[in-house]
């Protein structure tokens, strides 16, 4: 699966899973389903309500205001749910700007203006060339709003990448490990998993001042926030794995 890479200003480097564009389409089909059947209940609404074209004027007005929200269903939903529509919400991806933080409605707008054209007038296909062949599965409407795509999906769990570089002779870097309790370490992981799992910087850099406050050490400056709790975990499975 094609990745997005962030450095942030942490110096922290977060890769995001871009959207599939299977999922993609499978959103939008679920929106499109969604849009189709609001204009039935309008249909519908109108039929019960008996309001007929006697005043085409009133007609033709009640008709518009009650199609507005399916026209700007994307603009809104995107806006109102952070980047998801519903489909998107369904299939667990969302819009974000390139750096990998929420989208503003300025990008949200050129998202939905520019539909138009890589969507609607090309039944798609501009769209899905464009999401094929850009870096980052972009669409015309994303590389112009400087968006893109991610799955939310978790990928691999924390137990499958934390150890498998911890071998039995693996160098101790940080003594002072010897200061965490079996129950620190495994909130240490779990804080880390939630990290792991959300992208989130900030309860990145939160736990690596708290431990640098219990265990009494600066991380170095060359190693990464990640990579000092992570040299951490590992220190501490290395240190008491046979006690």
């Amino acid at each position: 699966m094609n990745k997005l890479e962030i450095n942030t200003a942490q110096n922290v480097k977060i890769q995001y899973n871009l959207a599939s564009l299977g999922s993609r389409m499978i959103a939008f089909a679920i929106d499109y389903f969604i849009i189709v059947c609001y204009f039935f209940f309008c249909m519908f609404l109108l039929d019960a309500l008996n309001i007929t074209s006697s005043d085409p004027y009133l007609f033709y007005g009640i008709i518009m205001g009650m199609t507005l929200p399916a026209f700007f269903y994307t603009l809104i939903t995107e806006t109102a749910f952070g980047g998801q529509t519903i489909g998107k919400k369904i299939m667990k991806i969302k819009v974000v700007k390139l750096d990998g933080s929420r989208a503003d409605f300025y990008q949200y707008l050129s998202r939905w203006t520019l539909s138009i054209v890589d969507i609607w007038m090309t039944m798609g296909g501009i769209a899905i060339t464009s999401i094929v062949l850009s870096k980052h599965g972009q669409r015309i409407g994303d590389i112009a709003g400087e968006t893109s795509v991610i799955s939310l999906k978790p990928g691999l769990k924390l137990s499958d990448t934390i150890y498998e570089e911890t071998f039995e002779n693996h160098p101790i870097l940080f003594p002072q490990v010897i200061k965490l309790s079996d129950k620190d370490a495994n909130v240490i992981k779990d804080v880390y998993q939630t990290a792991f799992d959300r992208r989130d910087v900030g309860i990145l850099t939160a736990l690596v001042q708290r431990l640098e406050t219990i265990m009494e050490v600066k991380h170095p400056e060359k190693m990464t926030p990640n990579d000092f709790v992570l040299q951490v975990m590992k220190d501490h499975y290395s240190m008491f794995k046979d006690k």
